[in-house]
């Protein structure tokens, strides 16, 4: 039981990574449906039937609502999207820049540490948001051809 468990959870993990590979690769609508009916064909030899029924209704949608406009509006709202999310970031990190000049000034070594532990996490998120962007950025390009 055990065993059908874990093996079960790890086609499930890695069935999540393909859907997640997919959405990005997917360049149009046929590799979508066709991306779902591989995910159906897993879920249903490992008998998940409610993994089954979700995917049946997402592969129906696809086929009713997918269009290549779709697709090419879906990847340029994505880039927006995280436009929109790189800015807010530069400005927090402007705002806690000003927070650790400020304690600096004061020479308060709690607050410097604090503000800079701040800062170091918020440039690891504005990283993590350049990548995601360069990502999308190159799909929007891809689909556009």
């Amino acid at each position: 039981m055990m065993k059908k468990l874990i093996s079960v959870l790890a086609v499930v993990a890695s069935v999540g990574l393909f859907a997640s590979a997919s959405a990005q690769a997917a360049q149009n609508c046929a590799a979508k449906s066709a991306a779902l009916e591989k995910q159906i064909k897993i879920a249903e030899y490992y008998g998940n039937t409610y993994k089954v029924a979700g995917l049946k209704k997402a592969l129906a949608e696809v086929k009713a609502h997918c269009t290549n406009d779709s697709v090419l509006a879906g990847a340029q709202k994505d880039v927006n999207k995280l436009e929109k999310k790189l800015n807010k970031k530069r400005e927090d990190i402007a705002d806690v820049q000003a927070d650790l000049r400020k304690a600096k000034a004061k020479g308060d070594a709690r607050k410097v540490a604090k503000y800079q532990k701040k800062l170091a996490e918020k440039q690891a998120d504005l990283r993590e948001i350049q990548q995601k962007l360069s990502q999308a950025r190159a799909e929007l390009a891809a689909l556009q051809k």
